[in-house]
């Protein structure tokens, strides 16, 4: 009988609303906390994908410009450098620097101004 007037006491203590509302508080504490973490854990992944693609571009560069310094230490790359840097030439070559054409705009020609730029100059013309 005692056995049982325990079990109903354990029972009322457990269902009662100030231990629910305590359970129910504790519960949403570790679920914000396990949230959190999921938060981070994403932030986190993220991160690690973008330092590791800026890796690669970084191991690409720098196999780049061990490919440009080992041109440079070569004759020919030093003269191709000289030349693209200096616009010089050795002696007996010749350069030719190609131009596009351009177009000439005659004062005459029509431009095309939108219609409501036309109309505030319009406006703009009576007040004056």
């Amino acid at each position: 009988m005692k056995e049982l007037e325990r079990r109903q006491l354990a029972r009322r203590v457990i269902y009662s609303i100030p231990s629910l509302c305590l359970l129910v508080l504790l519960t949403f504490l570790l679920a914000r906390g396990a949230l959190g973490i999921f938060l981070k854990e994403r932030e986190s992944a993220k991160r690690v994908s973008e330092l590791e693609t800026k890796a690669l571009a970084r191991e690409k560069r720098q196999e780049e410009l061990e490919a440009f310094i080992a041109r440079l230490k070569t004759e020919e790359g030093i003269v191709d450098e000289i030349k693209d840097k200096f616009s010089v030439v050795r002696e007996g070559e010749h350069v030719a620097i190609i131009v596009d054409a351009r177009e000439d705009q005659a004062s005459t020609s029509v431009t095309k101004i939108s219609w409501y730029k036309r109309l505030w100059t319009a406006i703009m013309s009576l007040y004056e």
